[in-house]
C-alpha cells in the first residue's frame, strides 16, 4: 500500500467541491483514507490517499462509472498522479 498524490484541474470549483460525498464513495474502494487541497488561485486541486491499493486505484479510474463522475464533478484531464518513494525523504 502506498501514499498517493492526485492532481488536476475543475471547472467550476464549486460544483467539485459539493461532490464530496461521491468521492468519498469512490475512495474507499482502494484507500483508506484521503485529504482534499485546493489551489487557492486556480481551479486546481489534489488529492492524498492513504495506503492507497494501486492497482485497485487504477482500475477505479478506469471504471466507465468514474468517467461519468468526473463529468458531473467537472474534473479536467489531464489526472497527474504521484506515488510516494518508499524511504524517500
Amino acid at each position: 500500500m502506498a501514499r498517493v498524490v492526485a492532481t488536476h484541474s475543475v471547472g467550476d470549483m464549486d460544483t467539485w467541491l459539493a461532490g464530496g460525498a461521491n468521492r468519498a464513495v469512490l475512495f474507499k474502494q482502494f484507500c483508506s483514507g484521503y485529504r482534499i487541497y485546493r489551489h487557492p488561485t486556480a481551479s486546481k486541486v489534489a488529492v492524498v490517499w492513504e495506503d492507497a491499493d494501486l492497482p485497485k486505484l487504477e482500475a477505479t479510474l478506469a471504471h466507465p462509472d468514474t468517467q461519468k463522475a468526473k463529468v458531473k464533478d467537472t474534473v479536467l484531464d489531464p489526472i497527474d498522479v504521484y506515488v510516494e518513494v518508499v524511504g524517500g525523504r
